[in-house]
């Protein structure tokens, strides 16, 4: 697999954020206010990826940022198999911390024993050993590889864990297939993936999550290779999983990559993985890969990964005339130049008037016509 197709796949991760979540704190019973005594209003912040500034999106005020974009160094970790690529490994949380949604790391594997003719060294390298910087372990399904390597990476102190559903995605995985064919000089490489609903226990508390994982089998061309793609997560306190609808979905929806920073990393990619330098072509043709594969993710997992769908609509950004997807629970959606937004329920309410709000310049957003 060249570092084209590991960049493709690795960005489409970042693009995956933008599908349609539908998970969401309900702002209006006082969770999270906009402002005090404005009553049904939500302030959403633009904000950038941490530490690379790799990618921007809304997050409701007082919501955390933990992680980001991260390297891993070859010296470190004994190798350089999981230090090709960045990887993505973020948090956002609540206020209150009982609601989130998740990111976990690419990585890849090692599968020893799977084919011994091309691995004659295998005996030396049981599983949990390192090779050249990755983990020797025996291929898994995703819903497998949730329960015993995701959960306990994601949720240290999660107790009682219960799968209660596992839903396979063929059409998503297919798609993976046919994105790996096209920037592998087409040779395909094999795919599962599931979305895994579950219950566990942690501080006293009882969630429930959902999360989507894709495994990637490099095949007999891989001698044993193969790692997880797309593994992210929503959860909440069980009684209030439904209801954590439109600001997920917000989050989701308003993701903007950077192109400089995909650029970047294309080429840090090539020269990580001693391919030389492609063309310009090769970065507008990975982006037009990245824009199909993120609008079959987005309904490959619209109907599956949520209890409940929250509606949408496509808003008018008033400062660049561009469409932007954004949720219709509230009645008004104002938005600044920034990239501030505020959703409100209440017709002659102007958040330039707001006190209780330090940022300005909001202009009226209105839906599409």
């Amino acid at each position: 697999m060249n570092s084209m197709t590991a960049t493709s796949v690795f960005l489409s991760s970042l693009t995956l954020f933008a599908c349609n979540t539908d998970i969401n704190p309900d702002f209006r019973e006082g969770k999270s206010s906009a402002a005090e005594g404005s009553g049904t209003s939500v302030l959403y912040r633009r904000r950038s990826e941490p530490n690379e500034r790799a990618f921007t999106f809304l997050l409701p005020e007082g919501w955390r940022i933990s992680g980001g974009i991260t390297r891993v160094d070859p010296e470190a970790s004994g190798g350089s198999g999981n230090a090709i690529e960045a990887k993505l490994y973020m948090k956002l949380t609540s206020p209150d911390n009982k609601a989130g949604i998740g990111w976990l790391p690419d990585t890849r594997f090692f599968d020893m024993h799977r084919f011994p003719n091309q691995n004659p060294a295998a005996p030396l390298f049981p599983d949990g050993s390192n090779y050249n910087g990755m983990l020797v372990m025996r291929l898994m399904p995703p819903d497998e590889f949730v329960r015993e390597i995701a959960v306990p990476f994601a949720h240290p102190h999660a107790q009682n864990l219960r799968i209660t559903g596992v839903r396979h995605l063929p059409e998503m995985s297919d798609e993976y297939r046919r994105i790996s064919g096209l920037l592998s000089g087409g040779y395909h490489f094999e795919y599962q993936t599931a979305i895994a609903t579950m219950e566990y226990v942690e501080n006293g508390i009882q969630y429930l999550e959902k999360m989507v994982c894709t495994i990637e089998d490099w095949g007999q061309m891989g001698g044993g290779l193969w790692s997880n793609k797309e593994t992210w997560y929503v959860r909440a306190e069980k009684p209030f999983f439904e209801s954590f609808a439109p600001v997920f979905a917000t989050i989701g929806h308003s993701v903007k990559l950077n192109p400089g920073w995909i650029s970047r990393e294309i080429r840090s990619q090539q020269v990580n993985s001693n391919i030389a330098l492609q063309t310009q072509r090769d970065i507008a043709r990975i982006d037009r890969e990245i824009t199909e594969h993120r609008a079959f993710t987005n309904s490959a997992i619209n109907n599956d990964m949520y209890l409940t769908l929250t509606g949408q609509e496509d808003y008018i950004n008033p400062f660049t005339g561009e469409a932007e997807r954004g949720t219709n629970e509230w009645n008004y959606r104002w938005e600044n130049e920034q990239g501030d937004v505020i959703y409100t329920d209440i017709s002659n309410y102007n958040p330039n008037e707001d006190e209780n709000i330090a940022v300005k310049g909001f202009k009226r957003s209105e839906v599409k016509k």
